[in-house]
């Protein structure tokens, strides 16, 4: 998530340089068709290029809402993992903490650090890339390569170690099934196994079961936003028409790079003005359908994602407060910005 109050326009130049540069040959390619060789019959009349961007802006426009709705949503739904993990938490904490001191303290704990299994393993599976997800486009590649995600940097089966045996760290990572789930199955036995021992009694095992339901609901909301691309026949259509759209400018607007000198008799040097208007004009729609479709994999790693790396630390850091460990553990920080 960037944290900065704007991006500089030297970084979208950046960014976008690669999309740029062919903007620019074709539109130099066109000029120099149209000009050089004196085919001005092949300019396309103004109405069709205005008939043209008018349907790419809606359907970009449509696209970007839609896009801007799942980060929205991604993050609305991790603010309700935070919510969910401090009540059942506190849950834990008030029903527990009535029982014998040395008892109490080990079943918290095994039941916290299970917590923080489920948050790890949450985070290594968003984190997973997708064939959809742009994080392989080579603008993406070298901004992230200089700005790795933590999971990126660890493995899963290292971080589980520090709340699991090897033995449980084993059957998570063997499981052939969602690993998430396999540990919230351990959550529902562990508060089954305190009820049939009669350490709870019925009322306290439905408040503590249902302050699990809710976290498996939300685990199956966040999945479903990173398993589940923003719909390809939309994205598709929308890059057909960018693509048409740039294509066509170049022709449209040399009729009046070519007026703009005709009164003067310079109308051979102001038609290379059609270069810079018809980047100007293509770097416009294709920057709108760049920035809609990064951000619509909210998980990936990229810039403007989710912070999940940071709500869980803090998740974590909270509930081992809770109890009462001293932890050497620090909010992560944003470089340059950018928070993951």
């Amino acid at each position: 998530m960037h944290l900065g109050r704007k991006y500089r326009l030297p970084e979208y130049l950046v960014w976008m340089r690669w999309e740029t540069a062919y903007i620019f040959l074709w539109a130099l390619f066109v000029t120099a068709l149209l000009e050089v060789l004196r085919l001005n019959f092949l300019a396309i009349p103004a109405p069709l290029l205005a008939v043209v961007g008018t349907a790419v802006a809606i359907v970009l426009a449509f696209k970007n809402q839609q896009c801007h709705a799942r980060i929205n949503e991604a993050l609305a739904l991790w603010g309700q993992i935070t919510s969910a993990s401090m009540i059942l938490a506190n849950r834990l904490k008030a029903t527990l903490g009535n029982l014998d001191a040395g008892q109490s303290d080990s079943l918290l704990k095994e039941m916290f650090y299970r917590h923080f299994a489920w948050l790890t393993a949450m985070r290594f599976f968003l984190r997973e890339p997708k064939t959809w997800e742009n994080t392989f486009e080579p603008g993406n590649a070298k901004y992230l390569a200089a700005l790795p995600t933590p999971e990126s940097q660890s493995k899963l089966q290292t971080e589980l170690a520090a709340y699991f045996p090897d033995a449980d760290v084993q059957k998570v990572l063997t499981h052939r099934g969602d690993k998430e789930a396999f540990i919230l199955q351990g959550q529902y036995q562990a508060i089954g196994e305190l009820h049939r021992k009669g350490l709870i009694d019925s009322n306290v095992f439905v408040s503590l079961t249902n302050a699990v339901d809710d976290i498996v609901r939300l685990q199956g909301a966040v999945k479903r936003i990173k398993s589940y691309p923003y719909a390809r026949n939309y994205y598709s259509i929308a890059i057909i028409l960018v693509v048409a759209f740039v294509a066509i400018v170049p022709f449209g607007l040399f009729p009046y790079a070519l007026d703009l000198g005709r009164s003067s008799g310079i109308e051979h040097f102001t038609a290379w003005l059609n270069v810079p208007f018809s980047v100007f004009v293509g770097w416009i729609f294709v920057t709108l359908e760049k920035v809609g479709e990064n951000s619509s994999n909210p998980f990936e790693g990229g810039p403007n994602d989710v912070p999940i790396s940071f709500l869980a630390r803090r998740i974590e850091i909270e509930m081992r407060t809770m109890l009462g460990e001293k932890t050497d553990l620090k909010p992560i920080e944003a470089k340059y910005n950018i928070l993951f």
